[in-house]
């Protein structure tokens, strides 16, 4: 008896696409479990975010009207204002890695993931620009 072609690929696509359409049933549904375990976490996370930055604002708040007791209330507001934008960029430059050899003519690299001798540090990657070898003239 012979057992043309045809019927040979079909029965492989068929199982083929039987395994396949199990295999991603599977998936789906070891997502859908991690994803139930994932998401009381995350709600609690973003109510602890929340209830966290009204109560920061209930204490600047606070902080306005002790101060308001000193000076005027526009002048404590003002003073908690630049207060707070100051540690904003304390903050921000904290976050910066450091960077060595600026304008030193040595090329900048940043001090952490570069290796000796990697002049350009992160200018491969995407979205980065390369540093300049010298400072441009004014």
């Amino acid at each position: 008896m012979d057992i043309k072609p045809n019927v040979v690929e079909e029965v492989a696509r068929v199982a083929r696409e039987a395994v396949r359409e199990a295999v991603v049933e599977e998936m789906r549904e070891e997502m859908r479990r991690e994803l139930a375990a994932r998401k009381r976490p995350a709600r609690l996370y973003a109510g602890a975010g929340a209830a966290g930055l009204y109560g920061g604002a209930a204490v600047v708040a606070a902080v306005v009207l002790g101060l308001g007791a000193v000076v005027p209330m526009w002048a404590s507001a003002l003073i908690v204002g630049a207060g707070l934008l100051i540690g904003a960029m304390v903050l921000r430059g904290m976050a910066r890695p450091r960077v060595r050899g600026a304008g030193t003519g040595q090329g900048a690299s940043v001090a952490r993931g570069v290796r000796p001798g990697e002049r350009d540090g992160l200018a491969g990657m995407a979205g980065v620009p390369p540093v300049p070898e010298a400072k441009p003239k004014v």
